[in-house]
């Protein structure tokens, strides 16, 4: 056991089992041959070639370390900055670990850690659940097997390691996942972060406001508020419970078991969508495809709705929409002006509460639903009234076809057939 007086120290030790500094800076570099030690009331200590091994003292330290492989803190609250050169190691129990300018490798022991970590470039939790808060000034690193980070006030950006696995994060401005299958929590108070390469992304009870970065994403999300997608192909899927959210910029996207509310942001967007319960568009142009499987939506201020291969049943919304359908067989208009044209590859299509129907230059057949309807067509070849009073007048270009089912029919200024 060795304790260094009060004037302060600069000495080289081998073989000492204890060290303990006194009032005065103490600066210790370790012998080559590899040392276990206990240190405290050191203000540096230096490691030499081979093993070190240090055990700080329960008291609490503020030291600077350079070139030890094992770390492990005392009772106290340990303060530890890493020296310049780049440091790999390994620790525990220590509260506040800051890097040098170098490249620092750290892994956290296998008891739980809580501490606070800046200017590390690479860190990977223990066996035992880690807690994780960046520091201050903006960090850029790799994480693995860490259950909760949190990030500091400053830029944090963060890349996943490739062993995939559950964190939960909180104030990250940038998160880009690993090879692995990454699932990631946002913390509680509300996040704006960048997300790449992640699988599994789930909000908390605060807004959420994420973008997906730029090399196209295949992601499950749930409760986030607003997401946008990046310049390459994102696929998303929204997680099984009720979702509500403005989405831009996704290429397709695919609802969940629960009732999910989706509303297009504002630049235009042309997506594929599926089990979706609500669409709105935006104020830009919203081209939207409806999946294969078939389904029932309500759409409002879309531009353009295509079916898919599945019975598709839309509803329009109740502010009046004016958009060109394809491919659906049930179209349902709300209580505004629903101006509806039909796509030029010819539709079958049963419809109801629609005030202005123009067919396309292929062949569309129409039946009128079981309400009453009043609506002006053109441009049809076949139409057909419901069980209920249907009032048509035909536009003002002339037609030709075959009606049906009629109570009224009015004939517009061109030759009508």
């Amino acid at each position: 056991m060795v304790t260094l007086g009060t004037t302060g120290s600069t000495l080289l030790i081998n073989a000492v089992d204890t060290i303990t500094g006194g009032v005065g800076t103490d600066v210790v570099t370790l012998g080559t041959a590899g040392n276990t030690i206990l240190a405290g009331a050191l203000e540096t200590l230096t490691g030499g070639v081979g093993t070190d091994v240090v055990t700080l003292a329960s008291a609490g330290n503020t030291v600077l370390v350079s070139d030890l492989e094992i770390l492990v803190g005392g009772v106290g609250t340990d303060v530890v900055t890493l020296g310049t050169a780049g440091n790999t190691l390994t620790v525990r129990g220590i509260e506040f670990l800051t890097g040098g300018v170098g490249t620092d490798v750290v892994t956290l022991g296998d008891t739980a850690n809580t501490l606070t970590v800046g200017g590390i470039e690479t860190l990977t939790g223990g066996a035992s659940t880690d807690v994780v808060t960046l520091g201050t000034a903006g960090n850029t690193l790799r994480v693995t097997l860490v259950e909760t980070l949190t990030g500091g006030v400053g830029t944090d950006v963060v890349t996943l390691g490739s062993a995939g696995g559950t964190i939960l994060t909180g104030l990250l401005e940038t998160i880009t996942g690993g090879a692995g299958s990454d699932l990631v929590y946002l913390g509680a108070t509300g996040n704006t972060v960048l997300v790449s390469g992640v699988e599994i992304l789930v909000g908390d009870t605060a807004s959420d406001v994420v973008t997906l970065g730029t090399a196209g994403n295949t992601l499950t999300v749930r409760g986030i508020e607003f997401l946008t997608g990046g310049v390459g192909t994102d696929v998303v899927t929204l997680g099984n419970t009720a979702n509500t959210l403005t989405v831009g910029g996704i290429e397709t996207l695919t609802g969940g078991t629960a009732t999910d509310v989706v509303t297009l942001g504002t630049a235009g967007n042309t997506l594929l969508i599926t089990l979706v319960e609500t669409l709105t568009g935006g104020v830009g142009t919203d081209v939207v495809t409806l999946g294969s499987a078939g389904g029932t939506i309500l759409t409002g201020l879309l531009e353009t709705i295509t079916g898919g291969a599945g019975s598709d049943l839309v509803y329009l919304g109740t502010t009046g929409n004016t958009v060109l359908v394809s491919g659906v067989e049930i179209l349902v208009g709300g209580v505004g002006t629903d101006v509806v044209t039909l796509g030029t590859a010819g539709n079958t299509v049963l419809l109801r509460g629609i005030e202005v129907l123009t067919g396309g230059v292929g062949t569309d057949v129409v039946t009128l639903g079981d309400t009453s309807n009043t609506l002006t067509v053109s441009g049809l070849e076949t139409l057909t009234g419901g069980t209920a009073s249907d009032v048509v007048t035909l536009g003002t270009t002339g037609s030709t076809l075959l009606v049906s089912g009629l109570e009224t029919l009015t004939g517009g200024v061109g030759t009508d057939v």
